[in-house]
């Protein structure tokens, strides 16, 4: 923070007194934010009582995300204090911990759940105070999920257990919305587009509980583009423009023409589209089941604007996928003719590339449709986008910055520019509107109008019935099917509601992504692959050689598997946060060295050296944390650490195991092979790490690391966390090296990095984080390891080994990519 936003909070005039009966909540005085030259928010002041609902509202850019993360703790202001309950606060003290600690929540527009996790593992990174390490610590999350739920959503239907990605974008915002409400000790809620992907009946629930919650003191800021929404449930409401304060007064006082203009806008924004209709042109052909309940088929041709309507669910996004992917056995019933372009809604998910300038965000449309050797121009790319942005009022000034640091209804606008370089036939629009303002979306029906006017056909899914008016014909969805087709003044929000709710004969293969029992079975098939791989390995050696299945056998062909293990269970933890490790294996190689040259001739030297080494590499992961360095040349420059250190400890192979390392590795029990019994041990350890919360903390930020400091969770404690259990395995392995081998050799692990990624892989683990398989990556790691015992049972030279397990890795990923569980698929 500068001194001079210090010395303003210290100079800045206190908050505004608080009516008497309504405590203060939270006021902000005077909030100056400049990016460079760009003043996003100019001297704002806001005051929050309890009880309060505040709108916010205002146009793309003006300011009010800008704020939010103030108010929230994860921006400081340029200028301008912040008090709660008149104390005055420094912002150099104020951080989203001291927020939420504080009481303030908020749901943000792009959601801050993690996927991965089931709803009751989200609830607990939100209140994670009542969490235990203990069986059985997910009830109480279950229980207070449920409550929270059906407080907020009556009758949802959404499972405490069900993984988030499984859930659809309204149920995943009904989480996060109950979520927040759930929060003990929460006072102030900021719901930033809270029904956006909502239906009128949810929206109506919401409001109800706001109302029920502001009552007994809750506040609410609510931020929404649907002014309706703003007027009927906020008590106060305040519009920003251009970054400052354009007006601040009672809702009786507000109208939504009056809004509309102070924002800067048209009252009367949707215009009513006629269509240059030409039967004789048909670009998309809807038939068989899907039309079934009409009698007849649907034409879609050029020059005109076809809406899609219903509950949610009900097939109109499937039939958007369907038609711009179309060739499916369960898409026979579409046709289409003509290329056709794809506006996303979801922006995060399906729209837009975030390490990407806007610019390449919206030539990436055009460049997919050149040669491949074409060459690509900087200047032609810019002189395209140019013409398309200029017709959304979308700045090219901002071309070089990254998209990320636009507004939401900005990135829209560059998807939709996306569209318009590639001059598609068709366009289809999945809710393109979404959680932008008014005078973007009077860009947006404008830009509308002309496509069509200029013979391209709009298909468009919408979630605000009032748009639809815009439409020369509605198709409206219930069960998976086409229940009506409305046309001209027959457009009403009472005719498509009525039909929302018709009831079909049956539903309609595949509209709601049903996972059929030949698919569910293949699926569960490729992820037992391991676990019949290992089993094939054995029967066929043991056919081979009887002897293997003894005792002695079986130990003597598992006990040298047990490094790679170990060292698997240190890569899975370091894949599930989203990186890979290219130093696992010597970092195992170096503790081997340790421990047969320092711990075994003088130990507590060996000792201090293990522990050193340890934290060392527990430390890698604050130092890629905290300097932003990929994990991949961190790890890669301490692998040649590990190896230098090695050498000049032990130039060549030799040491002894110290005798208590020995007697470790090596007892028996009689009828159970020793090295079964390790193996188990290592597995049902990272079983038991990966479900406790620091498991679930852990891959939560593999899968979602924004969410997860949002909700104020140290990324660099975790990292460290991280590397710290990935160094006691890669460090239990480096100590099975000696004892098993009973010298070391500091290249001993060399082999053991990539054979990790790869079983890690095979096991069912995601390379993108966030996903890990504990019993799966330890079976494939044994698999891997038995390949060249088996190619010596087989006569095959082990020349082969290495080919044999790259085989098998990419056979069981191409399996696996084909019987994906593809339920949570748009």
């Amino acid at each position: 923070m500068s001194h001079l936003a210090v010395a303003d909070q210290e100079n800045a005039a206190s908050a505004e007194p608080v009516a008497p009966g309504r405590q203060g909540v939270v006021s902000l005085t005077g909030i100056t934010k400049s990016f460079g030259p760009t003043l996003a928010n100019a001297g704002i002041d806001l005051s929050v009582r309890a009880g309060d609902v505040i709108g916010l509202v205002g146009g793309n850019g003006a300011g009010k995300s800008t704020l939010m993360r103030i108010l929230c703790g994860a921006m400081w202001p340029t200028l301008g204090s912040i008090s709660f309950a008149g104390e005055q606060i420094s912002f150099a003290d104020y951080s989203t911990g001291e927020a939420q600690r504080r009481g303030i929540r908020m749901v943000h527009q792009e959601l801050s759940l993690c996927a991965n996790l089931s709803v009751a593992e989200n609830f607990f990174l939100e209140i994670p105070a009542e969490a235990a390490s203990r069986p059985g610590w997910r009830s109480p999350y279950r229980a207070r999920a449920r409550a929270a739920l059906d407080a907020v959503f009556p009758e949802n239907g959404i499972d405490a257990d069900a993984e988030v990605a499984h859930l659809s974008i309204a149920e995943r915002q009904m989480v996060e919305i109950a979520r927040a409400a759930a929060t003990p000790g929460v006072k102030l809620i900021v719901l930033d587009e809270p029904t956006s992907a909502l239906d009128l009946d949810r929206s109506r629930q919401l409001r109800a509980f706001i109302r029920e919650r502001a009552k007994a003191g809750l506040a609410f800021i609510f931020i929404s583009h649907k002014l309706q929404e703003i007027i009927d449930i906020a008590t106060e409401i305040v519009v920003l423009r251009n970054g400052g304060t354009a007006w601040q007064g009672h809702a009786a006082d507000a109208s939504i023409g009056r809004l509309v203009q102070l924002m800067g806008g048209d009252a009367n924004p949707v215009h009513q589209h006629t269509a240059a209709v030409s039967t004789q042109d048909v670009l998309v052909r809807l038939s068989g089941p899907l039309t079934a309940e009409l009698g007849h088929d649907i034409d879609i041709v050029r020059g005109e604007i076809v809406g899609l309507a219903g509950l949610e669910g009900s097939g109109q996004k499937e039939l958007l996928h369907a038609i711009f992917n179309p060739g499916r056995k369960q898409d026979a019933a579409i046709t289409r003719h003509a290329e056709a372009g794809f506006i996303a809604g979801d922006r995060q998910k399906e729209g837009v590339f975030p390490l990407w300038s806007v610019l390449s965000n919206i030539s990436i449309g055009s460049l997919a449709r050149r040669p491949a050797l074409s060459l690509v121009s900087d200047r032609v790319n810019r002189a395209t986008a140019a013409s398309a942005a200029s017709r959304l009022r979308l700045d090219d000034r901002r071309f070089d910055s990254d998209i990320t640091e636009l507004s939401g209804g900005n990135q829209q606008k560059a998807l939709v520019a996306r569209a318009l370089v590639t001059d598609a036939p068709i366009v289809l629009l999945d809710d393109p509107t979404r959680g932008v303002d008014i005078a973007t979306k009077q860009d947006f029906y404008r830009l509308c109008n002309e496509i069509a006017r200029g013979g391209r056909a709009l298909i468009w899914l919408t979630t605000e019935d009032a748009e639809l008016v815009a439409c020369d014909r509605v198709l409206v969805f219930a069960g998976g099917r086409i229940v009506r087709e409305l046309t001209g003044e027959a457009i009403t929000e009472a005719a498509i509601v009525g039909a929302s709710f018709a009831q079909p004969g049956d539903r309609l293969a595949g509209a709601g992504q049903r996972e059929t029992p030949a698919a569910r079975l293949g699926r569960r098939l490729v992820n037992a692959a391991p676990f019949i791989g290992l089993a094939v390995v054995l029967a066929v050696m043991i056919s081979a050689n009887p002897a293997v299945a003894s005792v002695f056998g079986l130990d003597l062909l598992l006990m040298p598997a047990l490094s790679l293990v170990l060292v698997t269970a240190a890569q899975m933890f370091i894949v599930g946060g989203s990186e890979i490790d290219l130093g696992v294996g010597a970092f195992a190689g170096l503790v081997s060295v340790l421990s047969a040259t320092l711990l075994y001739d003088q130990p507590w030297l060996g000792a201090v050296a293990l522990v050193a080494t340890l934290a060392a590499y527990a430390g890698l992961g604050g130092l890629i944390q905290a300097r932003k360095i990929p994990a991949i040349v961190v790890t890669l420059g301490a692998s040649f650490i590990w190896v230098g250190l090695g050498y000049a400890l032990q130039p060549t192979p030799g040491g002894a195991s110290p005798e208590w390392l020995s007697a470790l590795f090596n007892w028996s029990v009689g009828m159970v092979p020793t090295s079964i019994i390790l193996i188990a041990a290592v597995a049902l350890v990272v079983l038991i790490i990966d479900r406790l919360p620091l498991g679930v903390v852990l891959r939560g930020f593999g899968n979602n690391p924004a969410a997860m400091i949002r909700s104020g969770w140290s990324p660099t404690r975790y990292a460290v966390a991280r590397y710290l259990i990935a160094g006691l395995f890669a460090g239990a392995a480096g100590l099975s090296l000696t004892a098993i081998n009973t010298a070391s050799d500091i290249n001993s692990g060399n082999s053991f990095t990539l054979l990790s990624v790869a079983a890690v892989v095979m096991g069912g683990c995601s390379l993108l984080g966030g996903i890990i398989s504990p019993v799966g990556a330890v079976v494939g790691a044994v698999t891997l390891s038995l390949i060249g015992a088996l190619l010596g049972t087989l006569n095959v030279s082990s020349d082969f080994n290495a080919a044999t397990q790259g085989l098998i890795l990419i056979a069981l990923l191409t399996l696996r990519s084909l019987t994906a569980d593809r339920r949570s698929e748009p």
